[in-house]
């Protein structure tokens, strides 16, 4: 169950940048698919959930309509539907979710950086639970349990999440019912490259589904001061 648990060791609050310090080191491989869905290249669900996913591309407005279901993102394997693509180097994910059904508070919609489809894979996240709470949660070795780092419930809304990979570092914003996005934090890692980069929905149970609009959907590769162009 995705109950709020602190990480011990890890986490320093502060009120202006509301700072997170992880340590995570996470393994080396990937998993790759073939096919286009917008910005991404695959959706699938993780975990063969008994009520199937989906992940529906507006083309013409930009916009992402995913169901999950699936017991959770959390202890130790996962199940909820994935939007994705393989990515290396560095890059920027960006998201605004607006939750479309009702349900339980630990649903979850997420910007998901993941090392393959296995159900107890490595992974790390940026995530808006049902009840308005940001967190970043991750396991850092596959099999593992998972770990998480709960940001303040701000209540029911839209939600923009930001995800920023630079190097060994991740850093993430968040912004509630469009205001200005603020640093969260940022977290070390070696999660490794390619690695798939997407978006997650979770219902937190078995019986019923989630259903996310994401809009506003940015994926960029970044590149390195100084690298050549192909």
């Amino acid at each position: 169950m995705s109950h709020p648990q602190a990480a011990a060791g890890i986490w320093e609050y502060n009120p202006y940048m509301r700072e997170l310090l992880l340590a995570c080191v996470l393994g080396a491989s990937a998993f790759a698919q073939s096919g286009t869905l917008g910005a991404f290249t695959y959706s699938d669900d993780v975990g063969a959930p008994p009520i199937k996913g989906s992940a529906e591309f507006d083309a013409s407005s930009g916009q992402y309509r995913i169901t999950g279901s699936g017991a959770d993102i959390w202890g130790k394997a996962d199940q909820f539907h994935y939007l994705w693509r393989q990515m290396s180097g560095d890059f920027t994910v960006t998201a605004t979710a607006k939750f479309l059904t009702d349900g339980n508070d630990h649903r979850k919609a997420c910007i998901m950086l993941r090392q393959s489809l296995d159900t107890d894979s490595p992974f790390i996240h940026l995530v808006i639970h049902g009840n308005g709470m940001p967190g970043v949660q991750f396991r850092s070795a596959k099999g593992g349990s998972v770990n998480t780092v709960d940001l303040p419930i701000e209540g029911p809304g839209t939600f923009t999440l930001k995800l920023v990979r630079k190097g060994a570092a991740i850093t993430v914003w968040v912004a509630k019912d469009n205001g200005a996005l603020r640093e969260r934090g940022t977290t070390q890692n070696q999660l490794g490259s390619p690695v798939l980069v997407g978006l997650g929905v979770a219902s937190h149970t078995q019986t019923a589904s989630n259903t996310v609009l994401f809009s506003s959907v940015s994926v960029e590769q970044q590149t390195s001061p100084g690298a050549k162009g192909k």
